[in-house]
């Protein structure tokens, strides 16, 4: 156990759990708006534009967990089990939203993390192809999503225009493309798995009042990201209704 925790890198968890703080207040905000306790104009940010810093932060940080990982074990069979695993998940999530909400999430970012995973391998052994790559995919995403073509096929990769209304949308163009360059930042930051830079501000920043609380939450995200909505949503369903 103490083993483990020593091969993390405690920036990368309190920059997640940085990430899953602002993810828990977002859709904490949203079900106060989805009940009507509040209105989304008493805020001073767009909830979409929220939405998607936030995604991204993930998916980012996502990439560069992918290029250590890859560094240390090299197994591209593991990251094929994990990412089916994060499928599995998201398919639980789609079925509880459709049956509780009557919302759609068809492909989310669950969704997207989980088939990077399965297709990071094929760019974790040449990180500047990822970085490219990546940036091709988010330059080209704006124009694939405006092609005058609706089929449903090919929601996940964000190509053709979408009528249909989601809760949660993360195609592949652009969002695969932010986890490629978390990739090729990976392989800078993190060469061989290991600290490229100085880690005298990051101790410093690692002291600072609620870091390890930050950090606890960076390591268990998934966990919370699974478990934290049903609470709040719960919640805030039993004051509207019975207060």
């Amino acid at each position: 156990m103490n083993s483990r925790l020593n091969s993390r890198f405690p920036e990368i968890d309190l920059l997640r759990g940085l990430s899953v703080m602002a993810m828990v207040l977002y859709h904490g905000f949203w079900d106060l708006s989805y009940f009507d306790l509040v209105t989304w104009d008493i805020f001073p940010f767009d909830p979409q534009l929220t939405a998607k810093t936030i995604g991204s932060s993930f998916l980012l940080i996502t990439g560069i967990c992918l290029s250590i990982s890859f560094s240390r074990s090299n197994k591209p069979n593991k990251l094929l089990v994990r990412g089916l695993k994060l499928l599995g998940w998201a398919a639980v999530i789609s079925a509880v939203v459709y049956i509780g909400l009557d919302e759609y999430i068809l492909f989310g970012i669950l969704h997207l993390i989980g088939v990077s995973i399965i297709l990071a391998p094929l760019f974790l052994p040449r990180p500047i192809l990822a970085g490219l790559t990546g940036i091709t995919v988010i330059a080209t995403s704006n124009y694939l999503k405006q092609l005058p073509t609706a089929q449903a096929w090919l929601l996940p990769l964000g190509i053709g225009r979408t009528t249909m209304s989601m809760v949660d949308y993360y195609p592949l163009f652009p969002w695969f493309g932010v986890v490629l360059l978390g990739i090729w930042v990976g392989s800078i930051c993190y060469p061989q798995g290991k600290r490229r830079f100085p880690v005298l501000a990051l101790k410093r920043l690692n002291k600072l009042p609620g870091a390890r609380f930050l950090r606890f939450l960076g390591r268990h995200s998934l966990k919370i990201y699974l478990v934290h909505q049903p609470i709040i949503y719960a919640a805030l369903y039993c004051f509207a209704n019975y207060r």
